[in-house]
């Protein structure tokens, strides 16, 4: 078998590293899963603090991911990695008959191999197909999102997915633009937004609106919303929910969850009794995010946005 060697990312440190260990709470011969491998930074960290009874669990959506982890980061535990979007976590943990999960780690973050192949398209700072999918062969690319929306469903894919305030201005100038040759690359994209919106936020409005297409091409959060709900039914009492997110509406979305998931009722407050017959699923561990030292986002700047929550299962 021929081994596969890719050049080593740019960043390779795993966020929050030291944070995420302590939260997972991890048991000797616990079986664990992360979800969102990328380049293998907290896999090869959770995997260092078990024994050879235990069991890990590699997914990730990005073909590149699998490939990079399984060739070039040794694991000495027992594990299996799948080329799977997270929100197949269920499917996988029924195929390896693992329906109890001692931990569940997300790293919502965009990975190193994403990020700098600028053959995927998810930076405008580099010139590349506007195509965002996190698997290249599933899916529609942006750029046919980009070339066939019209201005109402643009704008509100902006608004929804990046709360962009100039949202409706950038899709009228897109569907202008494409209107003399279709969009095909990252850059062409990149103009356009900063034609349209002031100098001094063109920076923000260009990251939230290639942020939102992302969102809306790989469906993110609606997967988000599904995979946490999995989580919860396949973690053992005890088990740990760990997720770093890095955007406001990553952050509500597992926020409300948890919050609901630590609730016994969830009728509106005027019922007099409870028709809803909930139980709580969840003890909140962080009523307030945990975020990275200074020291950490000195040393890798991507950091910066991170936000841990943590719950256990009840």
């Amino acid at each position: 078998m021929t081994m596969v060697k890719y050049e080593t990312p740019t960043i390779h440190m795993p966020v929050l590293r030291d944070e995420v260990i302590a939260a997972l709470n991890l048991q000797p011969e616990g079986v664990y899963a992360d979800v969102t491998l990328g380049t293998g930074g907290h896999f090869q960290a959770i995997a260092a603090r078990l024994s050879p009874k235990a069991f890990l669990i590699g997914l990730d959506a990005d073909p590149m991911a699998i490939d990079y982890v399984r060739n070039n980061i040794r694991i000495n535990i027992p594990h299996q990695l799948f080329n799977q979007n997270f929100a197949e976590l269920e499917r996988v943990c029924y195929r390896l008959g693992r329906l109890e999960l001692d931990g569940v780690l997300f790293d919502l973050g965009l990975s190193s191999f994403a990020l700098e192949d600028t053959r995927r398209g998810f930076s405008y700072l580099k010139d590349g197909p506007l195509d965002m999918r996190f698997n290249p062969q599933e899916g529609y690319p942006a750029s046919h999102l980009v070339n066939n929306a019209s201005v109402e469903e643009l704008s509100h894919i902006f608004w929804r997915n990046g709360e962009e305030r100039f949202a409706l201005r950038i899709a009228r100038a897109i569907v202008n633009a494409r209107s003399t040759k279709p969009l095909k690359s990252t850059l062409e994209l990149a103009q356009i937004v900063r034609s349209v919106v002031p100098a001094g936020t063109a920076i923000k409005s260009l990251s939230r609106i290639f942020q939102a297409l992302r969102i809306e091409v790989n469906r993110e959060l609606d997967k988000l919303t599904i995979v946490l709900e999995q989580a919860v039914k396949l973690l053992r009492p005890g088990g740990r929910l760990v997720v770093i997110s890095y955007h406001s509406l990553e952050d509500r979305i597992v926020k409300h969850f948890f919050s609901r998931e630590a609730r016994d009722c969830l009728c509106p407050p005027e019922f007099p009794v409870c028709n809803c017959g909930h139980k709580a699923t969840l003890r909140v561990l962080t009523p307030k995010p945990i975020k990275p030292k200074s020291s950490e986002v000195d040393i890798n700047p991507r950091a910066r946005s991170a936000r841990l929550r943590v719950a256990e299962r009840i």
